[in-house]
């Protein structure tokens, strides 16, 4: 029965910073914000002067999530033996039957593709042990010398509600172990969430620009400035080590149950520096 890896869900973490900074002074005539070493003597931010504009500059933070919309999934297909060539044979006729069985699935061939291919040379030092060979003696590499052989596969799927299935369907078909699933966005989605998530940095920047209006009796004329070119997604990954059985759970009705993997929400962030006019 060959060893073969189940994902477990492993959370994706997005940590989001949300900082504010006010008024550089171009010309010199007024103060600029500094970060301080210590965090409680950072001074009250104030507006700096642009030539004979006053102005404040702020940052502004948006996020949204999304339900993934392309998953990408990672397995490997592992072989011993005693030479290289017949490793080599063994990860060709496996993966060729994993590629015929996902095209039988309806994943096309395309969206298939090798990854990592590896052999090596190792020694099986257990039954060295075993047998009491010395390590450093002529016979010991000649006798327990074996090769070992790693083929790991990428399939690319725009059906995430697929993942399970294919999985099973590599699986039966020969790989040996899923070392990960990826959920992410597809370039359509990645750019509408995106721009929803711009929308929201840009008026978290103007709402903090107001209120530091109103606290020095001015009032925002325009945005002079803007840099919205920080952003970032923050895809799902499923990944894990724990054996599968050669065969599916078994259903309580007596059917085969296939691989369930729970995709979560993938996070679109989007971080903007704003100048504005003010009066």
């Amino acid at each position: 029965m060959r060893r073969r890896q189940l994902l477990v869900a492993t959370g994706t973490a997005l940590s989001t910073g949300l900082a504010g900074c006010l008024g550089e002074n171009d010309d010199g005539d007024g103060a600029s914000t500094t970060t301080p070493e210590n965090p409680a003597d950072t001074p009250t931010p104030t507006p700096g002067r642009v030539g004979d504009r006053r102005v404040v500059t702020v940052s502004g933070t948006g996020e949204v999530r999304g339900d993934p919309d392309r998953a990408i999934l990672e397995f490997e297909i592992q072989a011993r033996g005693d030479s290289a060539g017949a490793v080599r044979d063994d990860l060709a006729s496996r993966a060729e039957a994993v590629r015929a069985a996902l095209a039988e699935a309806g994943v096309p061939e395309e969206d298939v593709t090798t990854s990592r291919f590896s052999i090596h040379e190792d020694i099986d030092h257990r039954r060295m042990r075993e047998a009491d060979v010395d390590p450093d003696s002529p016979e010991a590499r000649e006798r327990f010398r074996f090769y070992r052989g790693t083929h790991s596969m990428e399939i690319e799927l725009d059906d995430v509600g697929a993942v399970g299935s294919v999985i099973d369907t590599a699986v039966d078909a020969g790989a040996d172990e899923v070392d990960r699933v990826t959920f992410t966005l597809s370039d359509g989605k990645r750019t509408d969430l995106r721009e929803e998530a711009l929308r929201k940095a840009v008026k978290s920047a103007r709402e903090k620009a107001e209120t530091i209006a109103e606290e020095v009796d001015g009032e925002i004329v325009e945005a002079t400035v803007v840099d919205a070119s920080r952003g970032r997604v923050a895809p799902v990954e499923r990944s894990g080590g724990v054996a599968l059985q050669a065969t599916p759970t078994p259903a309580p009705d007596g059917g085969s149950r296939s691989t369930g993997v729970e995709p979560g929400d993938v996070t679109v962030g989007v971080d903007v520096d704003v100048r504005y006019a003010m009066e």
